[in-house]
């Protein structure tokens, strides 16, 4: 389960030229400072890049008055050695004052139309007022963002060195179902997704944790997306890959 759900009538993905196009709406009040979507989108995407990172793909979407700001980034970076999982960064934004800009980050983000966000690690939330130094928000949150993402690297580095056989693997299902971390009615989905994962699951091929970690995450699809957020969160905490 990663990136973005628009799962709210009217909501709509969009381009960023699309989001360009939208008008800025006057203040609400003396302290209010509605912040463009299209700003936001931009000063991410200019300190990211101007951090030695590469965007590889984006997913934006705005509700159906266009007031909230909705996306994820897909991240690269030079030292990479797994081409085909980076570390993604989700955000949301509104220009009523419905929701501050707030920001996640991690190796799976969710971020959804209905408000709820989930990733590995906390980096940016404030809101829209008129003492909103938005270059300012940006660089301090991708600050913390780099020197988080180092340590959810080595997360994801000792999760992929730790080998398990199929009794490890059964004794570890049951803990998260004894624990909580999971609803009791995924057990046989997560079983499947590990033991018989198709080729198309090959996250979760390693017979190691961060196999089990990716049929984990790949058991939430069937979930509410309140539940998800919730489940998304017990999970980085149950593999100690929430790091906020």
């Amino acid at each position: 389960m990663q990136g973005l759900m628009l799962d709210t009538h009217g909501s709509q993905r969009v381009t960023l030229d699309a989001l360009r196009t939208i008008p800025t709406p006057q203040p609400l009040g003396a302290r209010h400072q509605p912040i463009p979507h299209h700003e936001l989108v931009e000063a991410l995407v200019d300190g990211i890049t101007g951090r030695g990172w590469t965007v590889r793909d984006s997913d934006l979407g705005i509700s159906a008055h266009g007031a909230q700001l909705f996306g994820t980034l897909d991240l690269r970076r030079a030292t990479d050695t797994d081409t085909e999982m980076g570390t993604m960064l989700g955000f949301r934004s509104s220009t009523n004052s419905s929701t501050s800009i707030r920001g996640v980050a991690g190796k799976r983000v969710f971020v959804c139309s209905n408000m709820c966000m989930s990733g590995s690690t906390f980096v940016m939330q404030r809101k829209s007022t008129t003492r909103l130094d938005l270059s300012a928000l940006v660089a301090d949150g991708l600050d913390r963002f780099l020197v988080q993402s180092e340590a959810l690297s080595e997360g994801i580095d000792r999760l992929k060195n730790t080998t398990i056989t199929d009794a490890d693997a059964k004794a570890r299902i049951f803990d998260l179902f004894h624990d909580s971390v999971l609803p009791s009615r995924l057990l046989q989905p997560l079983a499947r997704h590990y033991f018989q994962p198709t080729e198309s699951e090959s996250d979760c091929h390693p017979r190691s944790l961060w196999g089990l970690n990716n049929a984990s995450t790949r058991t939430l699809a069937s979930l509410k997306p309140a539940a998800q957020f919730d489940a998304a969160q017990n999970i980085g905490r149950h593999f100690q890959l929430s790091v906020a």
